[in-house]
């Protein structure tokens, strides 16, 4: 009884962080570009208009709930969730402190990458229940990416379990206390950012929904609470492959030199480098211009492809010689 108490509870507090944490990064997205675009940004809505995102939440879960006559109405109902949930359970292995993970299980990094590979089928399924051809088109681009960024991402990844030799999360944290993952895998992080980014869709890659070319994409029709569900998701994954990019090159929780830390303020060093990450996402975003659907694919296959199959080789090269543990 008190193992099912705790799962319930852990699963509500993830789902409630999570969804706060999204919120909580409209606010600090739309102050970062007001900032490098020289504006205001929210400033009406609380001090420094903090409290912007929670009148946007009442604003779309008081607004009209319209769903056009002609969609699939099981697919389009259920595709937000499709997209929302396992984002929030791709975090429950994710060790954010000394201790403090939710699920700690040896296949963690495994458990995260099977969840975060359903997410795209929420925007297959929004795109073809639409029943909208800029919708459609949103939902084919993100299959064609699914299949693109999800190959030179996976590669990176096992690059970095054999050198911890383990696929468990907080092992991985562990293996480094010596050297963090990072300088023996500068070429696999490199991979492993571009081919997140893509993953969760922000500029220069926000080809699905690419609103100056497909109106809105998969999300076109959608109004509401429906359409906060996508929008969460996409800021919780901003934080998400932060969290996961930390976890896997950066130490996770452990401070400089293998430095262990309090559970408390492990924690809010793991938040201070996540958050570093996460400013140069929304940095990139700002900066760059979107690539064309035939220019993304070229960068995966031709360029991401063969460097990450090349890091994997070296590594496990390496790994076999004995000259990295």
């Amino acid at each position: 009884m008190n193992e099912i108490v705790f799962s319930v509870g852990g699963a509500l507090a993830l789902i409630g962080v999570v969804a706060g944490g999204g919120g909580i990064l409209t606010y600090v997205f739309r102050k970062l570009f007001a900032d490098f675009g020289q504006r205001l940004g929210p400033n009406r809505v609380g001090p420094y208009g903090i409290l912007q995102f929670v009148a946007d939440g009442i604003k779309l879960v008081a607004k009209e709930d319209i769903i056009p006559a002609r969609v699939e109405h099981w697919g389009f109902r259920l595709a937000p969730y499709l997209t929302f949930v396992p984002a929030v359970l791709a975090f429950s292995p994710i060790p954010f402190g000394d201790g403090l993970i939710i699920t700690d299980v040896r296949i963690g990094l495994v458990l995260i990458f099977a969840l975060a590979a359903l997410a795209p089928l929420g925007e297959v399924v929004a795109g073809w229940a639409s029943n909208n051809k800029y919708a459609m088109l949103g939902g084919l681009r993100a299959a064609a990416m699914d299949v693109s960024y999800e190959i030179p991402l996976l590669l990176s990844a096992i690059a970095v379990m054999l050198l911890a030799g383990t696929a468990s999360t907080r092992e991985i944290v562990e293996r480094q206390r010596e050297l963090w993952y990072f300088v023996p895998q500068i070429l696999g992080l490199f991979v492993f950012i571009v081919a997140m980014i893509g993953k969760v869709g922000v500029l220069p890659f926000d080809l699905p929904e690419a609103e100056s070319e497909l109106v809105a994409g998969y999300v076109t029709e959608y109004s509401g609470m429906r359409f906060a569900f996508f929008f969460l998701t996409l800021f919780a994954n901003v934080f998400f492959i932060a969290a996961l990019t930390v976890t896997l090159y950066f130490g996770g929780w452990l401070g400089p030199f293998g430095l262990d830390l309090p559970p408390m303020l492990s924690f809010i060093w793991f938040f201070v480098k996540a958050g570093v990450l996460v400013f140069v996402v929304f940095w990139l975003w700002n900066s760059l211009p979107r690539v064309r659907i035939d220019q993304f694919l070229n960068i995966n296959w031709k360029l991401l492809f063969p460097l990450s199959l090349a890091n994997l080789i070296l590594t496990a090269t390496l790994v076999a010689l004995g000259v990295v543990k």
